[in-house]
């Protein structure tokens, strides 16, 4: 899963989307018989504070790097 804050931006914070929306699609993953993960960035700390709410766990910490090209 990614994108969840994107999708339901700042106006739709607090209403409760972000967290029907990750449980509808934890459901549907499970139901395929794959495990859901996700990735936050660390200073999210309310992304990662809904995911640990909904059941998720920090397993390791992961450094994303960006590149361009010339």
């Amino acid at each position: 899963m990614s994108g969840v804050a994107r999708l339901i931006g700042n106006q739709g914070r607090g209403r409760g989307y972000a967290a029907r929306l990750v449980r509808a699609l934890v459901v549907r993953i499970e139901s395929r018989g794959e495990r859901p993960f996700l990735h936050a960035v660390a200073s999210n700390t309310g992304a990662v504070a809904l995911y640990e709410r909904l059941g998720f766990v920090i397993r390791k910490p992961v450094t994303f790097r960006g590149f361009r090209t010339p």
